[in-house]
């Protein structure tokens, strides 16, 4: 449930419009690829990953049309109104409704605002929702979450393709920078004793799944068995439950570490070689963490890399992760990869001392037919495939040992 946030951001970006204005200083190819997944694994719509994966495409083809007959005055303003009021808030709530999807249970996303500001997802029972909590603690904690989840999991998506010359600055800055502003906002509501000023209505099918995100996974992280509530009030908190609030607010700070708010897509490192980096912070079913990421563009290789320092009560786990895209294979044939390496608490546990080792494999090939169309360059067909161990990975819809496959297509304009 976001509230006002949005629309903070927002009045504040169109205030500032002069400040914020940015120019690409360094120009994409001549033709951009649109990714989208047609089916994933497991085969319901939308799981995060292709919801997030394919309106970002659908998006940012908006968006470039827009800036090719609006002044920059104007693309600012249209840019500003679309992400603060419609596009953040409809992937954050998908980000929560794709994890009810998953476990079965179905839902209403509402994720333009209500009377009180708010962005909702309905239809659920408590009796429902209470389950899930006693029989899958992780992915309860994981529903709170989720929407923030996506949230960074798009600020990622953003930055590759900013970084790595893949999308114009001025296509997809005004998302990112309100994205992530927002991302932190929701995260500091504890070091201002904030709350949401929303009370559970009387029909449950109507109140949203979990009430302020931050303040409901923090609550059951720490009292998992107790008597069930969904909304959660700063004045809800136990005196631990609020110092972890500082804890969270204080290190989503990090996320202002970033050349790229400032328009930035990199720093040369010498004459064949381009780089940038950013700190990145978020909240998982046992913790949060913190990120550092580094992006690499060079004439034959476009890699993004990352290491992370898990945290769940008091005890630190690292993890790592790379990416690389565009490898060819053939003419038509090109091949983007991830590899992730992880330890996380054993049964991602809030208070557990001991690790697990494990991590992760995605591969995604695809098959190019080239066109002569004019407007079209391109069109593939994209398999994929991720295969896991247990733990947390970022859109990944299950947290156990999982291989799953999907089929998707890009279009290259």
């Amino acid at each position: 449930m976001e509230r006002k946030i949005y629309i903070i951001i927002f009045i504040a970006m169109l205030s500032f419009n002069s400040l914020f204005a940015q120019k690409d200083s360094i120009q994409t190819t001549k033709e951009k690829e649109y990714t989208f997944i047609i089916e994933d694994s497991p085969a319901k719509l939308f799981t995060m990953r292709q919801f997030n994966e394919s309106s970002l495409s659908l998006y940012r083809m908006a968006v470039n049309e827009i800036n090719k007959k609006a002044s920059p005055k104007w693309r600012l303003y249209v840019s500003t109104l679309v992400s603060s009021l419609l596009y953040i808030p409809l992937t954050h709530e998908e980000g929560h409704r794709s994890i009810l999807t998953y476990k079965g249970i179905g839902s209403i996303s509402q994720p333009f605002f209500n009377k009180d500001l708010a962005a909702y997802v309905t239809g659920v029972r408590d009796a429902d929702l209470k389950l899930l909590r006693d029989t899958d603690l992780p992915t309860y904690i994981r529903l709170h979450t989720a929407g923030l989840e996506s949230d960074y999991a798009m600020l990622l998506r953003e930055a590759s393709l900013m970084n790595l010359k893949k999308e114009n600055v001025s296509t997809l800055w005004y998302d990112y920078s309100i994205r992530k502003l927002s991302l932190i906002g929701y995260y500091c509501y504890g070091l201002f004793k904030a709350d949401a000023g929303i009370k559970e209505e009387n029909d449950e099918l109507k109140r949203d799944i979990v009430g302020h995100d931050i303040y409901g996974a923090i609550r059951h992280l720490h009292r998992p068995n107790m008597e069930f509530k969904r909304y959660t009030d700063y004045d809800d908190l136990t005196p631990e439950e609020k110092k972890f609030t500082k804890r969270v607010g204080w290190r989503s700070l990090f996320n202002l570490v970033d050349p790229l708010l400032m328009g930035k897509t990199g720093f040369r490192l010498n004459s064949k070689c381009m780089g940038n980096f950013a700190l990145g912070y978020g909240m998982v079913p046992f913790g949060d963490y913190i990120d550092e990421h580094f992006w690499l563009l060079t004439k034959s290789v476009n890699a993004h890399f990352y290491l992370r320092q898990y945290e769940n009560k008091s005890t630190w786990f690292p993890a790592f992760g790379m990416d690389f895209y565009d490898i060819s294979i053939t003419k038509n044939i090109t091949v983007d990869t991830s590899l992730h390496g992880w330890v996380q608490p054993q049964a991602l546990a809030f208070r557990e001392n001991s690790g697990k080792a494990g991590g992760a494999f995605d591969i995604t090939g695809k098959y190019r037919f080239f066109s002569s169309t004019k407007g079209l360059k391109g069109l593939s067909v994209n398999l994929g495939m991720t295969a896991k161990t247990e733990g947390f990975l970022l859109e990944e819809m299950n947290l156990k040992r999982h291989i799953g496959f999907r089929l998707g297509t890009s279009i290259w304009l």
